[in-house]
């Protein structure tokens, strides 16, 4: 049957309006920079930050806030005493950054305490002496062997310091106070406890604690010492502390980077409750060190970092 001319010029009209049509809207849509279609809830699921992505987030923000000389001193110590829990949820959310996040906590107690005297405010430090509540942690013997290694040393060291200072034959103003009211003693006895308890913790590992120590560096520089890690003369018992601090904290970073967590949910909180006490311990001996003078700056605390 032929087609009849009025049809086919009609069909073809269509077709022309049809196609001028499309090209207006690609036209728009390239200067308008139109998206491409997408299934619902996939951009979301794509932006969707993982637990340790959110900690560092949150830490890193709260930080800048915190060292930032155009903001309020309220806000800045605000912004610091949450930044020393965000830091905290970093050394146990992210398996590769447990010692950076145990580090920076102790950095944001520190700056929380600085902020809170010039605010005439009283904050309590967070800190963490022994492990008296810890069932179980999800580090491996051997690291937990070398980390009670680190605290046993350091408590030999604060006791041979207090007999020294206690006695007369060193005197130094930092440390003389701590010895004559008995706070060097009582830092002695946590450090040996808390090495005692990680060996605890260690399943059978084998026991590197040598009680005993070299006296020699103690005995030559009661009063300051210079750090072998980075050079800096600093107060010895501060030096101490740092030192104890470094040493917990890369024993324990390289279980964490090979670390299971188990199935259970219940098990998987005791085990992150037990990873986060270790955290606090290391922190606290780093910020007992800035306490007595020891700096807090990056150029100091993460020397050895740069070095590896």
């Amino acid at each position: 049957m032929p087609t009849r001319p009025h049809l086919l010029y009609a069909h073809r009209a269509r077709h022309s309006r049809l196609a001028a049509a499309l090209s207006c809207l690609l036209a728009v849509c390239m200067l308008a920079g139109c998206a491409a279609p997408r299934i619902a809830g996939r951009a979301e699921s794509e932006q969707r930050l993982s637990p340790c992505e959110s900690a560092v987030e949150a830490a890193s923000a709260g930080t800048e806030r915190a060292m930032s000389a155009d903001s309020p001193v309220t806000m800045r110590y605000v912004a610091a005493k949450q930044a020393q829990h965000d830091w905290l949820d970093v050394a146990v959310q992210c398996p590769l950054r447990f010692a950076e996040g145990t580090m920076r906590s102790a950095q944001m107690q520190y700056r929380t305490q600085q902020l809170a005297r010039v605010l005439g405010a009283n904050s309590k430090t967070l800190t963490v002496t022994r492990l008296d509540s810890v069932a179980s942690v999800p580090i491996g013997g051997d690291a937990l062997a070398q980390a009670a290694l680190a605290d046993d040393r350091a408590g030999f060291a604060t006791e041979v310091l207090a007999g020294r200072f206690v006695s007369g034959v060193a005197r130094d103003a930092r440390t003389t106070p701590l010895a004559e009211d008995g706070t060097l003693l009582a830092m002695s006895e946590n450090h040996k406890q808390a090495a005692s308890q990680m060996m605890q913790l260690s399943n059978g590992a084998r026991d590197l604690r040598q009680k005993l120590y070299g006296t020699d560096e103690l005995l030559a520089h009661s009063a300051n010492v210079t750090d072998p890690v980075n050079g800096l003369r600093a107060n010895t018992v501060a030096v101490v502390e740092m030192s104890c601090a470094r040493e917990e904290m890369q024993a324990i970073a390289q279980s964490t980077r090979t670390m299971e967590l188990p199935d259970d949910a219940n098990a998987v909180q005791q085990a992150q409750q037990g990873l986060l006490q270790l955290s606090l311990l290391a922190a606290t001996h780093a910020y007992t060190a800035f306490d007595l003078g020891y700096p807090s700056s990056d150029y100091a605390v993460f020397a050895a970092d740069d070095d590896e």
